[in-house]
């Protein structure tokens, strides 16, 4: 049988195809400005040559920023865990990830099965980010690719008393103009961005063995500033950057196949100016009771089953884009009405993020 993930990240879209536990076919390409073309984009990318349509994909899970908005995927799982779930087929001994995206990083603890024990974000920040390398280096007029190579040739890196994208920008552009290497440049920002890793890192635990995740990990110059500062030589994939849509390829066999994997979490909802709405269902613990359907006076859930699979709780598909125009989010429901969702649901397998 065929499996896909497919991660709509923030500056890339990644694909994985795989048959039983053999990964067949992968691409990458540039996100673009419509999450549901990208989908199909990196797919179509991933098939090409492998003599498979879209059709003969038995199951599909999505994952990333764009997850939601996958029309084709069979469900959707937050990249944390298919972060830890993809570099767990590669090293199941990995206890600490670093996962650098192009528009966050996050730190997470895992078991040896993959599953999510523990994590935190970085704050709504550019800096530390792929877009914030990106920007370093039109800055300094030196192909992304090289860039970490370059780093590697500096002799004296200059300090940089913060990652903040615009203060690091100017002071970038006052040291080129002083004459100082484009090497020592970015050896110094790769330094101040390798503090700031270790600081997220050290809110949950580092722990042996260390891996790192995301396009970030494919910069040499920047893996050795990290290794560092975290005093551990970090495990690297093949291809790090395609962890998030390896794991969500593997979540997506594991569900067909009946099984309950433990990090089985769903997330519905979205992001924008104003915040995160996102309400996340923890499959491994939801057992289609519904009390949730009768604990949310807003009338948020639904329990369906696909035939193939126990009853589950689900967000409804037509409020999924408008979350928070119909719920308040939990604390305030449960102020006015004295119950909520989470109150209902004595499995603890629902959370809000607002």
């Amino acid at each position: 049988m065929i499996f896909a993930g497919v991660d709509i990240g923030s500056r890339a879209a990644k694909a994985v195809v795989m048959e039983d536990d053999r990964i067949i076919a992968t691409a990458i390409i540039d996100t673009g400005p419509e999450s549901v073309k990208t989908a199909h984009a990196v797919m179509e990318k991933a098939l090409s040559g492998s003599g498979l349509a879209l059709r003969d994909i038995t199951y599909t899970v999505a994952t990333g920023y764009g997850r939601v908005l996958v029309p084709f995927a069979s469900e959707n799982v937050s990249e944390i865990s298919c972060h830890a779930r993809g570099i767990n087929w590669y090293f199941p001994s990995v206890r600490t990830v670093l996962d650098m995206g192009g528009q966050d990083c996050k730190a997470i603890n895992c078991d040896g099965s993959g599953r999510v024990t523990n994590f935190v974000m970085n704050d709504k920040c550019a800096g530390g980010t792929g877009r914030f390398l990106e920007m370093i280096a039109d800055v300094l007029n030196v192909p992304l690719a090289e860039s970490g190579e370059l780093a590697l040739k500096s002799r004296n890196a200059v300090p940089f008393n913060t990652v903040c994208a615009v203060f690091a920008k100017s002071d970038a552009i006052a040291y080129l103009r002083k004459g100082v290497a484009k090497a020592d440049i970015l050896a110094g920002l790769y330094e101040a961005i390798a503090q700031r890793s270790l600081n997220l890192l050290k809110r949950v635990s580092i722990e042996k063995d260390f891996a790192i995740t995301g396009g970030i990990s494919k910069n040499r110059g920047m893996v050795r500033k990290l290794a560092e500062k975290v005093g551990l030589e970090p495990l690297l994939c093949d291809d790090p950057q395609l962890c998030g849509a390896l794991g969500a390829a593997l979540f997506a066999r594991e569900r067909y196949e009946g099984g309950r994997p433990s990090a089985m979490k769903v997330q519905y909802g979205y992001a924008d100016g104003t915040g995160e709405y996102f309400i996340t269902i923890d499959h491994a613990l939801c057992n289609g009771c519904g009390e949730c359907v009768a604990g949310c006076p807003a009338g948020v859930f639904a329990v369906q089953t696909d035939g193939t699979s126990a009853p589950r709780a689900v967000v409804k598909e037509e409020l999924r884009r408008r979350l928070a125009m119909v719920c308040p989010g939990a604390i305030a429901c449960s102020a006015k009405h004295g119950k909520n969702c989470l109150s209902a649901c004595k499995v603890g397998a629902i959370r809000h993020s607002w």
